[in-house]
């Protein structure tokens, strides 16, 4: 048999040539198919940790947000005075070479109870920031 005579066989009426070349036809449509499949499950997932990343930041914000309230001189300090504290003595300062002979001299303090005194929260809550619409997402939906 002959280059020609292959070219020119016929298996039920076709051509093996065409039946060769529409196999490769179909194989080739599938692995496009199946390509673009798997393309397109890894972009929806990159999307949605991409959203992820979106929601932890505008979370990260509205954290920050809340230390920046939370360190706020004018809080602490009306919490200070709220429970009773005071500033330390200049008297009762030492140096770093001091700390062990004071550390011997004087027995272990004990713990001081702090007093439930009422602490203003209109005066607390009038420094609060108040969180943005875009700081904070919508929580996410529930797959049907």
């Amino acid at each position: 048999m002959t280059i020609s005579g292959v070219f020119n066989r016929r298996v039920r009426g076709f051509r093996v040539v065409e039946v060769v070349g529409l196999g490769i036809l179909v194989t080739l449509v599938t692995g496009v198919y199946l390509a673009k499949t798997v393309a397109g499950r890894e972009r929806n997932e990159i999307a949605s940790i991409e959203q992820q990343i979106e929601d932890e930041k505008g979370r990260k914000r509205l954290l920050m947000a809340e230390v920046a309230h939370l360190e706020q001189p004018r809080r602490i300090e009306a919490l200070a005075v709220a429970m009773g504290l005071e500033p330390i003595p200049a008297s009762r300062e030492t140096t770093e070479d001091a700390l062990v002979d004071v550390a011997r001299h004087h027995p272990a303090a004990q713990p001081v109870e702090l007093s439930a005194a009422p602490v203003e929260a209109a005066a607390l809550a009038a420094d609060a920031p108040e969180a943005l619409p875009d700081d904070v997402a919508p929580p996410p939906e529930a797959p049907r």
